[in-house]
């Protein structure tokens, strides 16, 4: 189901993405070589829960994490557990915020210092640039099909595969709503976006082939089954009278590919 949003859902998604952003301001301050993938898990719940939020992907499902933690061939729904931060790792935070029944769900992706890491940064690269090159599109009017289409078209102009089972999706009143934004798709196909709509565009690239594996011991964690470096990234966006606004985006998050946390 679509939900158009209210002013009062935006006053509460807005405030959940507001706590989002803190969330990731804290959280990549404890990501260094040595710190296990559960440690940080951990971390983010305790940071969530001081902010006055709930960690939504907890149980969402059955999904036993707090975020979800994916690492270099891992592309999403990984599961915190006892691998310890290498220096070069490529690592994604994907984090969701319910702040009064109100959900704020993004993704970033960074690199773990010291790096020289190239592959790392042109995958991490070509991601960002997927998703702020789709998201440049959005405004009432256009359809889920012509996001898709620049998604895809963006990541196969750096040399990019992506994922065709899992999509982007609408967001806000609850985790997961309608429409399904996929990272692959024609121009002029699908639902026709209108003022008041939440989504999360999240492309999901992969390296030299689309196919991937579900983890057999948890069910859940998404890798490339080449195990070549994946790359996801997430923004939640408005959608306004005469474009869009990332409700999501922060000050610093251009200088991923450049800072090494």
């Amino acid at each position: 189901m679509i939900y158009l949003k209210t002013e009062e859902d935006l006053k509460y998604i807005r405030k959940a993405c507001e706590i989002w952003k803190k969330v990731r301001h804290e959280l990549v301050k404890y990501v260094r070589v040595g710190i296990s993938t559960h440690e940080l898990d951990l971390k983010a719940k305790e940071i969530i829960e001081s902010l006055g939020a709930k960690c939504t992907f907890h149980k969402l499902y059955d999904f036993p994490g707090y975020i979800c933690i994916s690492v270099n061939d891992q592309l999403i729904h990984g599961i915190g557990d006892e691998y310890k931060l290498c220096s070069n790792d490529l690592v994604t935070f994907d984090i969701g915020i319910t702040y009064h029944d109100h959900v704020a769900d993004a993704a970033f992706t960074i690199i773990v210092s010291p790096s020289d890491n190239q592959q790392a940064c042109d995958i991490l690269k070509a991601t960002y640039a997927s998703l702020m090159e789709s998201i440049k599109i959005i405004k009432p009017g256009i359809h889920v099909g012509d996001i898709a289409a620049k998604t895809y078209e963006v990541a196969k102009s750096y040399g990019y595969e992506v994922i065709r089972n899992f999509a982007g999706h609408g967001c806000g009143n609850k985790a997961h709503e309608d429409p399904l934004i996929p990272n692959i798709g024609l121009p002029n196909t699908g639902v026709s976006l209108v003022p008041n709509m939440v989504i999360c565009i999240e492309p999901m690239l992969m390296t030299k082939s689309h196919a991937y594996e579900i983890n057999y011991n948890n069910n859940w964690t998404v890798s490339s089954k080449n195990h070549k470096l994946t790359c996801h990234y997430e923004h939640m966006v408005l959608v306004t009278n005469d474009g869009y606004e990332i409700l999501t985006k922060t000050l610093d998050e251009n200088q991923d590919i450049l800072l090494k946390y």
